[in-house]
């Protein structure tokens, strides 16, 4: 097993090695209410290629582009989605051949405009019947779901929900205005009280969590917030070995604590 670095967590579209770390099997587009370990994957790797900026963010855009790794693995953007103001990012992407589907990407937590929408949680209503969810990822959502609802609202293919982390939680609570054939969330966290839950209970949500990854505790449940779909729990390799020299200690944060590493996009393209 290789030891995540804190760049896998911190900077996740630095790397260069998607979609070339796994075998990828044909994507199954008509897969919906089962999950499907094939498309857990490929939706896990593109939730982690969205961290990557190209030319619509940046002027200088890193090399390989995003828009090589897609037409790498045989898909195209159909369109990017960029809220200034909160700073919310996502990509719609399609197959360059047959069979149709679409594919809509939310990037993660990235920004310190993000943590500010992580922590914006708000309150919930006291009524249990009411629909409550989290402030801050509405206000992220609101921002460019008229343009995301726009572009998919046309489509007469199966579409997908996706995202890591902060972006999971905006793929779920997109699901809940407008149905797609499946989300698949990676180390999201809760988004809205059980009316909410209850709300989506009929929706193919994938909920997929790599160990002990801290995000999925947030916000707790103390406040009335709750998890939405399907639990898929994935677990470490027990292959790591354990040093026990006297200078252990002081190598502890040369690498992120087990609760930050599991969060890592790279491991769930791993561990799935």
């Amino acid at each position: 097993m290789l030891t995540t670095a804190w760049q896998d967590l911190l900077n996740p579209g630095g790397a260069t090695d998607f979609f070339s770390r796994r075998e990828f099997p044909p994507f199954e587009p008509e897969a919906a209410h089962e999950y499907s370990r094939t498309n857990a994957l490929w939706l896990a790797e593109l939730s982690r290629l969205i961290y990557r900026q190209d030319i619509e963010e940046v002027i200088s855009a890193p090399q390989p582009t995003r828009a090589r790794f897609l037409e790498k693995a045989g898909l195209k953007q159909r369109a990017f989605f960029a809220s200034p103001e909160m700073d919310t990012h996502a990509m719609l992407v399609e197959p360059l051949v047959s069979p149709s589907f679409a594919i809509l990407v939310f990037r993660g937590t990235d920004s310190n405009r993000d943590y500010v929408t992580d922590f914006e949680c708000g309150i919930l209503p006291w009524d249990r019947n009411e629909i409550g969810i989290h402030k801050g990822f509405k206000k992220a959502l609101d921002s460019v779901w008229d343009k995301i609802e726009k572009e998919i609202s046309p489509l007469v293919c199966p579409i997908f929900y996706t995202g890591h982390s902060l972006g999971g939680a905006l793929a779920t609570l997109a699901a809940s205005r407008y149905k797609p054939q499946a989300v698949y969330t990676f180390g999201s966290p809760r988004v809205g009280n059980e009316a909410f839950v209850r709300s989506l209970q009929t929706l193919p949500i994938h909920r997929v969590v790599d160990n002990k990854d801290a995000a999925a505790l947030l916000p707790p449940e103390v406040l009335g917030f709750r998890h939405v779909g399907l639990l898929q729990l994935l677990m470490e390799p027990q292959t790591e070995a354990k040093e026990n020299s006297f200078f252990a200690p002081l190598k502890v944060f040369e690498k992120p604590p087990r609760p930050f590493a599991d969060h890592a996009p790279v491991n769930y393209v791993d561990r799935i």
